[in-house]
């Protein structure tokens, strides 16, 4: 990226993780120039609506699709399902997690289990039907456990992007035999994890099966997009299910109301199509070896920072990583301007995103900019001092990231190594 005054920069802000795939992938181009010349009438249902929907469902494996245009109307379209199945009001939430800008959502929990407004401009009736819970916690599971019954629907962020080290996977298949049992609607919030982390999303990759899902971001290859997908029995609720006009067949299902203008533009159809029909082609690769660099990159920055006895952390699921600190520093946030400094995108602490487009060359720009910044912000006095070289001492009891052993180089000398994600079995030097 340029900016106004042509000075050059490594985007990692990646549209806030809606680029899976670099700005300008040549084959979304193709089919947005193909699609434009084709027309973009809005009104009638487009054909290119069907196939998208159904090779969204053929990648997440569910049954059926709904699209929009963000990742907040597919969230607040599933709520509004789950109530409409159900009959029931409430639904859970959990602190730390993002589902978009919709008054409900923009919640925060109190000690007596009651949501009040997180931003002005909300209306405390707003919350009223949202429950608020710590997210990962047994207290938090035995209170779903408790009020189970009246619950509409639990919804997760599976890896919340502002903590994405956390990964509780044994609590979220707790809860998906929970609100199995109690007839709860099972929501996901995929629009960061969905087609990021694997093909299938966070649910693929861990192996647990919601009811309903939102998804967008990656998919829409650069365009406004939102997808509601799930099970049949409650996507049945935005159309009545399967029914035939002209004979005696009537919807199955009660019926909500969920729609707009622009939902099902055809430009956004289009490169939704180019985003899905590469991810086919590709296959499950994209995300591993993606992951893979991502993996590597953190776990070099991460023996870096603790080398020299830098406060910063990054911390990282599939290709998303985050750069937290582990002290509290009245300026640390300076580090975020010597980064943009030295040519790397980003806002302060915000999630970042590797993709595609980035090479190998991007990354290990990445990798300097950052250790110039912290040594900068070191000799600076805004992080403690330095370690010196000498006091780097190699303490097999001691590794500077979770899961490094201690070798040799190649010259005898000793190293770390941790295990090489893109090669199972094999080890990789820590610079």
């Amino acid at each position: 990226m340029w900016d106004l005054d042509g000075n050059e920069y490594v985007d990692v802000l990646s549209g806030f993780g809606m680029s899976m795939f670099g700005w300008q992938p040549p084959f979304v181009v193709d089919a947005l120039k193909k699609q434009i010349d084709l027309g973009y009438e809005i009104g009638p249902q487009h054909v290119l609506a069907g196939e998208v929907a159904r090779g969204i469902c053929e990648l997440t494996g569910f049954d059926r699709a709904a699209l929009c245009n963000t990742g907040s109307e597919a969230v607040m379209g599933t709520m509004r399902i789950a109530r409409t199945v159900t009959g029931r009001s409430t639904i859970a939430i959990f602190t730390g997690s993002y589902h978009g800008i919709f008054d409900e959502v923009i919640v925060r929990g109190t000690k007596k289990l009651r949501a009040v407004p997180a931003a002005p401009g909300i209306m405390p009736s707003s919350a009223q039907n949202v429950l608020v819970l710590d997210y990962g916690t047994p207290e938090s599971m035995e209170i779903i456990k408790a009020r189970a019954g009246e619950l509409a629907a639990v919804l997760v962020e599976p890896v919340q992007s502002r903590r994405p080290d956390f990964q509780p996977r044994e609590f979220l298949a707790e809860l998906r035999e929970v609100t199995e049992r109690a007839g709860s609607v099972y929501i996901w919030d995929e629009v960061v994890t969905g087609f990021r982390a694997h093909q299938g999303g966070a649910q693929a990759l861990f192996g647990i099966k919601a009811d309903l899902a939102s998804y967008g971001k990656v998919i829409g290859g650069g365009f406004p997009i939102g997808v509601i997908a799930g099970r049949k029995p409650f996507m049945d609720a935005l159309d009545g299910g399967s029914w035939q006009f002209g004979d005696d067949s009537r919807p199955t299902v009660g019926v909500t109301y969920f729609a707009g203008t622009f939902v099902r533009h055809p430009l956004a159809l289009a490169a939704c199509k180019a985003s899905i029909d590469h991810l086919r082609e590709a296959g499950p690769k994209l995300q591993e070896q993606l992951t893979a660099r991502a993996a590597a990159m953190a776990a070099e920055l991460n023996a870096f920072f603790a080398s020299v006895g830098a406060p910063v952390l990054i911390k990282q699921f599939a290709s998303l990583f985050r750069t937290t600190f582990t002290e509290d520093h009245p300026l640390q946030d300076l580090l975020f301007a010597m980064l943009r400094d030295r040519g790397v995108h980003m806002l302060d602490n915000f999630p970042c995103f590797l993709t595609t487009a980035h090479t190998e060359a991007d990354i290990a720009f990445i990798v300097k900019a950052y250790k110039q910044a912290v040594t900068e912000m070191q000799e600076a006095g805004f992080f403690p001092p330095a370690k010196s070289t000498a006091a780097r001492d190699y303490d097999a009891s001691q590794p500077p990231v979770v899961g490094a052993r201690l070798g040799r180089d190649p010259e005898g000398k000793p190293a770390w190594f941790v295990p090489n994600p893109a090669e199972p079995g094999k080890y990789m030097r820590l610079s």
